[in-house]
C-alpha cells in the first residue's frame, strides 16, 4: 500500500468515525468535535499528499 493510499484510507476511515460520533452522542457534543477534528486532519494530509477521487473511491470500497 503506498502512502497516498494509506491516507485516503485513513481520511476515509476519519469520515466514518465522525459521522458515526455524531449519529451516537449528537452533532454539537465534544467527541464529534473530536472526531471532525481528527478527519480534517486526515483529508488534509491526504489531499496534501496528492490523493484524488479515485483514491478515496478505492479507500472506501477496500476499508
Amino acid at each position: 500500500m503506498t502512502r497516498k493510499e494509506r491516507l485516503a484510507a485513513a481520511a476515509v476511515r476519519a469520515g466514518r468515525d465522525m459521522v458515526r460520533a455524531a449519529a451516537e452522542h449528537g452533532i454539537d457534543s465534544a467527541t464529534t468535535r473530536l472526531a471532525a477534528a481528527v478527519a480534517d486532519r486526515a483529508t488534509t494530509a491526504a489531499e496534501a499528499a496528492g490523493c484524488t477521487a479515485a483514491d478515496y473511491a478505492h479507500a472506501r470500497r477496500t476499508a
